[in-house]
């Protein structure tokens, strides 16, 4: 916790030409967030007083994902550099007296790794965090004069040294804030004629008061700027996604074939088998087992429901649901508790009462279907006419026999039963007995009753 005077500023403008893309750098998502929502997610955990997010490069599309992240939006309408970018954000941080900056593209930084770094500034002009690594390629390099105190960081365009190990710049920065406003416009133009916020570390030494640094993992320090570190930083977050769960509770078979979202929430004693994927905003309950091969995405399991080898999206499993193999669930339907579909069976847009049975090929679609009802294989509800869409409605402990084709609009009343291969173009009325193709009606479902 910091909060008090504390602001942050999140440097978001930029595009990443190198990930050829025409989406900005910052919305391409790790683990189901963009990367800017994942440092934004970080400096908030410093309970800052004001956050800033500088916006650049298709900044409208910046703004529409963090507009419900309550930051302030700057806008740096010419790519100047990291410097100029700053410069920008001093009316929106007024009154704060410690500023910490980050870059947008490193989605690894770790809360604490900012606390420390707000910690380890003490009476220096500013503080940034650091590590070694075997191949800094692109990255800045950090330079020491002969007492070990940094003098400088050269960019890698025009670093002309030697290759191999060094210590680079993490892009993350904790600066006193008068000072950072009195001294940003030393900032020299660069070769490229932009403005580094980097050049700060040479002229702090310069003025005797050089900037201090913080060790980091070099994962956090892991810039991603082309498709191959996005690769890099999605399995790492992953890593720590699954270590998150299995450490409250949850079992992963095998966490090198499961994909979980930052944004999925999982109870205890939910087990999830090999090659499953949890994205979105999927919610699971206790006891739940998952998988092999299921995907659950924007979807919520109720407790102690299984889901093998199906596929769920944009809808609401209540408790002891059994699901698959190879179902699909869909366009916000709602399974009833108790309820079982098997291989092959298809739901969208439809809601299921409790104790449903349907149990392999068959297809309800903008369907509600009373409790205990059982749908028998090879149903249909033909709900699309070429212009629109119509419901099917099927009562409680309905039976529609195999092969029936439900025409809609139709409803099928309580305790109705179709024969084998019916075509329903007409209502049947409650507890009464259809056949045929068009199915007219016969009986009683259940003479004996009479």
């Amino acid at each position: 916790m910091t909060g008090g005077d504390t602001g942050v500023i999140v440097l978001a403008a930029g595009r990443g030409t190198r990930m050829r893309s025409a989406l900005p750098k910052v919305l391409h998502p790790v683990c189901g967030m963009p990367m800017v929502a994942h440092i934004v997610g970080a400096a908030r955990q410093l309970q800052p007083a004001r956050l800033a997010v500088v916006t650049g490069y298709r900044g409208d599309l910046v703004r529409a994902e963090l507009r419900e992240a309550g930051v302030d939006f700057v806008d740096q309408p010419e790519l100047l550099g990291t410097a100029d970018a700053v410069a920008r954000c001093r009316e929106a941080l007024e009154g704060c007296g410690t500023l910490v900056v980050l870059n947008g593209d490193t989605p690894l930084i770790r809360p604490g790794r900012l606390q420390g770094l707000i910690a380890t500034r003490g009476d220096a002009p500013f503080a940034f965090a650091s590590c070694v690594v075997e191949e800094p390629g692109r990255l800045g390099r950090v330079v020491r004069d002969e007492n070990g105190r940094v003098s400088g960081i050269v960019e890698a365009a025009e670093y002309s040294g030697p290759a191999g190990p060094a210590e680079i710049n993490a892009g993350q920065y904790c600066f006193d804030a008068a000072w950072l406003w009195a001294n940003l416009e030393k900032v020299p133009i660069s070769a490229k004629g932009e403005y580094y916020l980097t050049h700060l570390v040479a002229i702090a030494h310069e003025a005797g008061t050089p900037a201090v640094t913080v060790e980091c993992d070099p994962l956090e320090a892991l810039g991603v700027d082309d498709r191959v570190r996005l690769a890099k930083a999605e399995r790492e977050m992953r890593r720590r996604v699954l270590e998150r769960h299995m450490l409250a509770g949850v079992t992963v078979q095998d966490p090198l074939t499961t994909y979980i979202d930052a944004t999925v929430r999982i109870a205890e004693d939910v087990t999830i088998l090999p090659n499953c994927h949890l994205v979105g905003a999927t919610v699971v309950d206790g006891n739940v087992a998952i998988g092999p091969g299921t995907t659950l995405r924007d979807a919520r399991i109720g407790e102690g429901s299984v889901v093998m080898s199906s596929v769920i999206e944009d809808s609401v499993v209540g408790v002891n649901v059994r699901i698959g193999p190879f179902a699909h669930v869909r366009g916000g339907a709602v399974i009833g508790d108790d309820c079982e579909l098997g291989n092959y069976a298809e739901v969208k847009n439809s809601r299921l009462g409790r104790g449903v049975k349907m149990h392999h090929f068959s297809y309800l679609g903008d369907a509600d279907v009373g409790e205990y009802a059982n749908i028998a294989a090879g149903i249909i509800t033909c709900n699309f006419d070429g212009v629109r869409k119509h419901r099917t409605v099927i009562g409680a402990h309905a039976f529609v026999g195999s092969d029936t084709m439900l025409v809609a609009p139709v409803s099928v009343g309580e305790g109705a039963v179709t024969g084998a291969g019916s075509v329903v173009t007409k209502d049947i009325p409650p507890g009464a007995k259809a056949v045929g193709a068009p199915a007219r009606v016969i009986g009683k479902a259940h003479p004996a009753e009479e």
